[in-house]
């Protein structure tokens, strides 16, 4: 491998890295709801899977609502957390295919 190819690899490494890094600074700004499909729960959530607030329908909270709410609670969560990775996926697929492109 000549020094050229490994210097403009080097360069493309660091490149990436960098945009990496500002993708992920982007996706911790980045907020979003998800509201159950009862609408009883709601959770904001960073796009780096982070939990940011959770609602919770006063109507749920009695013992005998007790799996109504487990199930909302753990759709809604579910549902939040594929936004962010496929946020997550995207966010990367594009970072990936420009440095392509640059090449």
């Amino acid at each position: 491998m000549e020094t050229e190819d490994l210097s403009r690899m080097l360069n493309s490494a660091e490149q990436l890295r960098q945009r990496l890094v500002d993708i992920d600074k982007s996706l911790k700004k980045g907020v979003f709801t998800v509201n159950s499909q009862n609408n009883l729960v709601s959770i904001s959530m960073n796009y780096q899977q982070e939990v940011l607030d959770i609602f919770i329908d006063t109507s749920l909270l009695s013992p005998s609502k007790a799996g109504i709410l487990k199930s909302s609670v753990v759709e809604t969560i579910n549902r939040a957390i594929k936004m962010a990775r496929d946020k997550m996926i995207e966010e990367t697929a594009k970072a990936i295919n420009l440095l392509h492109i640059k090449e």
